[in-house]
Protein backbone atom coordinates (compact mmCIF):
# COMPACT_ATOMS: atom_id res chain seq x y z
CA UNK A 1 0.00 0.00 0.00
CA UNK A 2 1.55 3.22 -0.93
CA UNK A 3 0.71 6.76 0.64
CA UNK A 4 1.14 10.34 -0.79
CA UNK A 5 1.28 13.04 1.20
CA UNK A 6 3.33 16.75 1.38
CA UNK A 7 6.00 17.32 3.57
CA UNK A 8 7.99 21.10 4.33
CA UNK A 9 11.71 20.84 3.97
CA UNK A 10 14.01 23.79 4.58
CA UNK A 11 17.09 24.56 2.01
CA UNK A 12 19.23 27.48 2.78
CA UNK A 13 16.71 29.51 4.95
CA UNK A 14 13.76 28.81 2.53
CA UNK A 15 10.91 26.75 3.47
CA UNK A 16 9.86 23.96 0.17
CA UNK A 17 6.46 21.62 0.42
CA UNK A 18 7.35 18.45 -1.56
CA UNK A 19 5.24 15.50 -2.67
CA UNK A 20 6.16 12.87 -1.26
CA UNK A 21 5.72 8.71 -1.21
CA UNK A 22 5.49 6.62 2.18
CA UNK A 23 5.54 2.67 0.91
CA UNK A 24 6.03 -0.98 2.68
CA UNK A 25 9.79 -2.27 2.05
CA UNK A 26 8.91 -6.34 2.57
CA UNK A 27 12.75 -6.90 2.53
CA UNK A 28 13.76 -4.44 5.16
CA UNK A 29 10.30 -4.81 7.09
CA UNK A 30 9.93 -1.13 7.28
CA UNK A 31 8.11 1.95 5.89
CA UNK A 32 10.48 3.91 3.26
CA UNK A 33 9.98 7.32 2.05
CA UNK A 34 10.61 8.41 -1.28
CA UNK A 35 10.06 11.87 -3.05
CA UNK A 36 8.21 12.28 -5.92
CA UNK A 37 8.26 15.75 -7.16
CA UNK A 38 8.82 19.74 -5.58
CA UNK A 39 5.36 21.72 -5.25
CA UNK A 40 6.79 24.81 -4.98
CA UNK A 41 8.32 27.48 -1.64
CA UNK A 42 5.94 27.76 1.00
CA UNK A 43 3.16 30.90 0.88
CA UNK A 44 0.70 31.45 3.46
CA UNK A 45 -2.59 30.21 1.91
CA UNK A 46 -4.48 33.18 3.88
CA UNK A 47 -2.16 36.35 4.51
CA UNK A 48 -2.52 38.32 6.80
CA UNK A 49 -3.31 42.35 5.99
CA UNK A 50 -1.91 44.36 9.00
CA UNK A 51 -4.74 46.42 9.64
CA UNK A 52 -2.45 49.56 9.62
CA UNK A 53 -2.50 48.99 5.33
CA UNK A 54 -6.46 48.67 5.47
CA UNK A 55 -7.91 51.92 3.93
CA UNK A 56 -10.06 53.99 6.55
CA UNK A 57 -13.80 54.44 3.91
CA UNK A 58 -16.07 57.26 4.74
CA UNK A 59 -19.31 57.57 2.88
CA UNK A 60 -18.88 60.64 0.20
CA UNK A 61 -22.09 62.48 -0.98
CA UNK A 62 -22.50 63.70 -4.56
CA UNK A 63 -20.89 67.31 -4.61
CA UNK A 64 -18.04 66.03 -2.48
CA UNK A 65 -17.46 63.00 -4.94
CA UNK A 66 -17.80 65.76 -7.95
CA UNK A 67 -15.09 67.71 -6.51
CA UNK A 68 -12.60 65.36 -5.47
CA UNK A 69 -13.21 63.00 -8.28
CA UNK A 70 -12.55 66.21 -10.83
CA UNK A 71 -9.56 67.07 -8.64
CA UNK A 72 -7.66 63.41 -8.95
CA UNK A 73 -8.40 63.32 -12.50
CA UNK A 74 -6.84 67.21 -13.05
CA UNK A 75 -3.83 66.10 -10.79
CA UNK A 76 -4.92 69.08 -8.21
CA UNK A 77 -5.58 67.44 -5.23
CA UNK A 78 -4.04 68.35 -2.04
CA UNK A 79 -3.96 67.20 1.13
CA UNK A 80 -5.89 70.56 2.03
CA UNK A 81 -8.79 69.51 -0.31
CA UNK A 82 -9.36 66.55 1.16
CA UNK A 83 -9.21 68.08 4.77
CA UNK A 84 -11.84 70.50 3.83
CA UNK A 85 -14.02 67.95 2.29
CA UNK A 86 -13.96 65.38 5.08
CA UNK A 87 -14.70 68.16 7.14
CA UNK A 88 -17.91 69.29 5.45
CA UNK A 89 -19.02 65.93 5.59
CA UNK A 90 -18.90 66.17 9.33
CA UNK A 91 -16.39 63.32 9.46
CA UNK A 92 -13.05 62.67 11.56
CA UNK A 93 -9.94 63.16 9.44
CA UNK A 94 -7.47 60.01 10.48
CA UNK A 95 -4.60 61.18 12.62
CA UNK A 96 -1.48 61.25 10.68
CA UNK A 97 0.05 61.73 7.54
CA UNK A 98 -1.88 60.33 4.25
CA UNK A 99 -0.20 57.38 1.57
CA UNK A 100 -3.17 57.25 -1.06
CA UNK A 101 -6.60 58.62 -1.44
CA UNK A 102 -9.10 57.21 -3.31
CA UNK A 103 -13.08 56.90 -4.77
CA UNK A 104 -14.76 53.86 -4.39
CA UNK A 105 -18.32 53.93 -6.46
CA UNK A 106 -20.49 50.75 -6.60
CA UNK A 107 -21.82 50.41 -10.10
CA UNK A 108 -24.25 47.43 -9.16
CA UNK A 109 -26.80 49.78 -7.22
CA UNK A 110 -28.57 52.38 -9.90
CA UNK A 111 -30.72 54.07 -8.17
CA UNK A 112 -28.43 55.22 -5.62
CA UNK A 113 -24.96 54.37 -5.80
CA UNK A 114 -22.71 53.84 -2.73
CA UNK A 115 -19.82 56.70 -3.06
CA UNK A 116 -16.71 56.08 -0.78
CA UNK A 117 -13.76 58.22 0.18
CA UNK A 118 -10.72 55.53 0.75
CA UNK A 119 -7.78 56.91 2.54
CA UNK A 120 -4.77 55.03 3.02
CA UNK A 121 -2.76 56.09 6.25
CA UNK A 122 1.47 56.26 6.11
CA UNK A 123 2.52 53.09 7.73
CA UNK A 124 4.33 53.84 10.94
CA UNK A 125 8.04 53.77 10.63
CA UNK A 126 9.94 50.87 12.48
CA UNK A 127 11.25 51.71 15.70
CA UNK A 128 14.60 53.79 15.51
CA UNK A 129 17.63 51.49 17.06
CA UNK A 130 19.83 53.03 19.74
CA UNK A 131 22.86 54.53 18.51
CA UNK A 132 26.39 52.48 18.57
CA UNK A 133 28.60 53.76 21.52
CA UNK A 134 31.35 56.22 19.97
CA UNK A 135 34.45 54.77 20.45
CA UNK A 136 37.88 56.40 20.64
CA UNK A 137 38.91 57.58 16.66
CA UNK A 138 42.83 57.00 17.08
CA UNK A 139 41.79 53.05 19.06
CA UNK A 140 39.63 50.36 17.76
CA UNK A 141 39.11 47.50 20.00
CA UNK A 142 41.51 44.70 19.58
CA UNK A 143 44.35 46.67 18.12
CA UNK A 144 45.94 47.24 20.77
CA UNK A 145 49.53 49.04 20.59
CA UNK A 146 52.16 46.94 20.89
CA UNK A 147 54.37 47.07 24.26
CA UNK A 148 57.47 49.34 23.88
CA UNK A 149 60.59 47.05 23.31
CA UNK A 150 63.22 46.89 26.10
CA UNK A 151 66.81 49.18 24.70
CA UNK A 152 68.75 46.03 24.73
CA UNK A 153 66.82 44.82 21.72
CA UNK A 154 66.63 48.05 19.90
CA UNK A 155 67.82 48.21 16.88
CA UNK A 156 70.90 51.24 15.63
CA UNK A 157 71.70 51.99 12.49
Amino acid sequence: MTVRTERLIVSRGHQYRQLVEHYWDPTAKRTRTRFVKTLGPVTPRFPRVDPAQLPVSLPLEAPHFGLLATRIMTGTLTLTHIVQAVHDMGEEMPVGDLAAVGIRFDLDVKKTPRLELLLWPEPPSPRPRPARPAGSPWKSKGSESPPPSSPSKVRRP
